[in-house]
């Protein structure tokens, strides 16, 4: 069955427990994948709405977040 609400799925691996976000597009789930990767997670992990297994790069074919910057990409100006 699929959550039709929060078709794609984004987890990672802390010491003391799993932190998981249900993400109702695309987008929201590559921003939830950067910040578990900004925050050191390990194992982090993104399944589509199918529940079958994306990498980043698949989850940005399908989004518009791939265009959009990172955060502190934008710091360094002078």
């Amino acid at each position: 069955m699929t959550n039709q609400s929060h078709p794609y799925v984004v987890r990672g691996v802390s010491k003391n427990n799993t932190i998981t976000y249900n993400c109702p597009t695309p987008e929201w789930a590559v921003r939830k994948h950067r910040d578990l990767i900004e925050s050191k997670l390990s194992d982090v992990t993104i399944m589509g709405p199918d529940r079958q297994a994306l990498s980043l790069a698949e989850l940005e074919a399908v989004s518009n977040e791939a265009a959009v910057p990172k955060r502190n990409a934008q710091a360094s100006r002078g």
